[in-house]
């Protein structure tokens, strides 16, 4: 017979995944800018393991297991992007482009088979600061360090250190990064309204 403490864990964690579902849908409405990405952060943040504040997040954003998800304060995550199962760190103020894949599980293998395999949960780690350009994936078990940029179209499969630009399949470091690049910028109003 099935343990009933883990029944209702079960229940509950599955239905942190039906209110996600439920805001990505409903979030279907709403602008992406503005008022439109707060009140998304304000419905996922509910269910979240843990949230900062002024969490942005844009259309069709998908988090298959929002009770694993850590986010810190003013984060912003672009539209169409995945945040699979697995313990999902993202430190305050990273910035994730549109269309990427966050997932801290793998499949393993079951009889030559991934189907019935189960799975590995590796935790990621993204370091404040950080700016995840589009179509990113981060696999499992990586950790992006402090202010770093990873260029669009990238695989991280493992870690990266603070303060560089990195890159490519897999993401290998290209440069370190400037990180006074805007400090003379005055123009952040699509980042703060």
């Amino acid at each position: 017979m099935y343990n009933m403490g883990v029944l209702l864990k079960r229940w509950l964690n599955n239905r942190k995944k039906r209110w996600a579902n439920w805001c990505m849908f409903f979030g279907l409405a709403l602008p992406n800018y503005g008022w439109g990405l707060s009140l998304r952060g304000y419905w996922m943040r509910l269910v979240m393991k843990n949230s900062g504040k002024s969490l942005k997040i844009s259309g069709l954003v998908n988090f298959y297991n929002p009770s694993r998800v850590v986010v810190g304060n003013n984060v912003y995550i672009g539209h169409g992007t995945y945040l699979g199962d697995g313990d999902i760190s993202i430190d305050d103020e990273v910035v994730i482009g549109p269309n990427c894949v966050l997932s801290g599980g793998n499949h393993l293998f079951k009889n030559g088979s991934v189907r019935f395999g189960g799975y590995e949960y590796i935790p990621i780690s993204i370091g404040r600061g950080t700016w995840i350009g589009g179509n990113c994936t981060i696999t499992a078990g990586s950790r992006v360090g402090k202010g770093c940029i990873i260029a669009a179209g990238s695989v991280v499969t493992n870690d990266i250190p603070d303060g560089v630009i990195a890159g490519g399949i897999p993401a290998k470091v290209i440069k370190e990064n400037n990180l006074n690049s805007g400090k003379n910028s005055d123009n952040q109003q699509g980042m703060t309204t």
